[in-house]
């Protein structure tokens, strides 16, 4: 066969042993194939092609580039080659498209061969696609409120860590918006934690779309709600967010059995004029929506 003919000649010279490596490599549960020094494959064995659905017959003197999956640009590859010429062995992670154009992920491994003044490489393959969404999953419950899928207090603080460093950078001003609903006690009281809920989450739906895609609307704790605006220039600039928040922020929530309307009480503080610190802009943003409540409520 083929296969065999070629691995004999490529690995040992000795009979027994050339069989027991090409049955090893055909039989290995570990996606494997190897591939010449132009590229091109040489072999694959049964869990490849179980894998990605591609046979002997599909492959064998094709060029890598038919597993290419569109989701990485050609300097990926060109650097991935880099690798295979200059190291013994290295591994990385890698999108491919299997026969039936599915996507998957996979950690790659790659070892190179020396045989007969000749350069092959053995690649092996572990599809890590399901376990990277599992780890991806848990990183974005980690970071983001479970009920209206803001980020949450550690990925707030974060976002301004990094504002912070983008506005000493570029000279620019933070602003730290603190929302809290008014008579969201009443809400839950009158139609249920159900509809509070539905209340939040259409809160949330609104905060984002009135700022602008790279700012941060989070979910600091109950009905709070905190917003970062970065890179502004102006207390012009600030002043105009404000107002835009204030007036578009209301609105009515309803469902079959229950509706309200909504409003928030809010206060600001600005990075660097206010203070530097992120836990002293939390206090001055919260007391001046304090004082925006007691406006509300008449005392």
């Amino acid at each position: 066969m083929k296969f065999f003919s070629y691995f004999n000649d490529i690995f040992t010279n000795a009979p027994q042993a050339q069989n027991l490596n090409s049955l090893a490599f055909k039989h290995s549960p570990i996606a494997s194939f190897i591939s010449d020094e132009n590229g091109c494959f040489v072999e694959i064995n049964n869990s490849f092609t179980e894998l990605t659905g591609y046979t002997s017959y599909d492959l064998i003197g094709e060029p890598l580039s038919i597993l290419k999956s569109g989701k990485h640009n050609n300097l990926f590859y060109k650097n991935l080659w880099l690798k295979a010429l200059e190291l013994d062995s290295y591994s990385f992670e890698i999108y491919n498209r299997c026969k039936n154009s599915k996507i998957i992920l996979v950690r790659e491994h790659v070892a190179k061969i020396q045989e007969n003044k000749k350069t092959y490489y053995l690649v092996t393959q572990e599809d890590i696609t399901e376990k990277k969404k599992l780890e991806n999953r848990q990183q974005h419950l980690a970071t983001h409120d479970p009920l209206t899928n803001l980020a949450n207090r550690t990925l707030l603080k974060d976002r301004f860590s990094q504002a912070v460093l983008h506005a000493k950078r570029n000279h620019k001003k933070i602003v730290l918006f603190i929302c809290d609903l008014n008579e969201f006690k009443d809400v839950n009281d009158s139609h249920g934690h159900l509809f509070g809920d539905k209340v939040l989450k259409s809160v949330a739906d609104k905060l984002c779309s009135i700022v602008r895609e790279g700012d941060t609307v989070a979910r600091y704790g109950g009905d709070e709600f905190i917003i970062i605006v970065e890179q502004l220039k102006t207390d012009e600039e600030i002043k105009s967010i404000y107002k835009d928040i204030k007036e578009k922020s209301s609105l009515h929530v309803e469902d079959n059995e229950a509706s309200c309307d909504i409003s928030m009480s809010i206060g600001h503080a600005v990075f660097p004029s206010d203070s530097v610190d992120y836990d002293q802009l939390i206090t001055l943003a919260d007391t001046n929506m304090y004082n925006s409540k007691k406006e509300y409520y008449g005392y």
